[in-house]
């Protein structure tokens, strides 16, 4: 699932999160999506946080696959 919490933290995680993910950020989170992206666990196999303005990133990465793009891309229409 996808999270975010108010400081802008996307969290990408298989398990349910109720506090924000990133290192030091104890937020509530928001479910911004039920899709499991699960490519992201083969960097960390709990999940991934990444700040909001770095989306771009991800779809800007190379190294990327197309489908996860796609996903990110369809889930945050109006970031791009």
């Amino acid at each position: 699932m996808i999270y975010e919490c108010p400081s802008g933290h996307i969290c990408f995680s298989k398990d349910d999160l109720s506090n924000c993910g990133m290192r030091g950020c104890n937020k509530q989170t928001d479910i911004v999506s039920p899709i499991d992206i699960k490519w992201f666990y083969k960097i960390n196999k709990n999940g991934l946080c990444i700040n909001r303005p770095d989306l771009h990133m991800i779809i800007e990465d190379t190294n990327m696959p197309k489908d996860v793009k796609k996903q990110i891309q369809k889930i945050f229409p109006n970031y791009y």
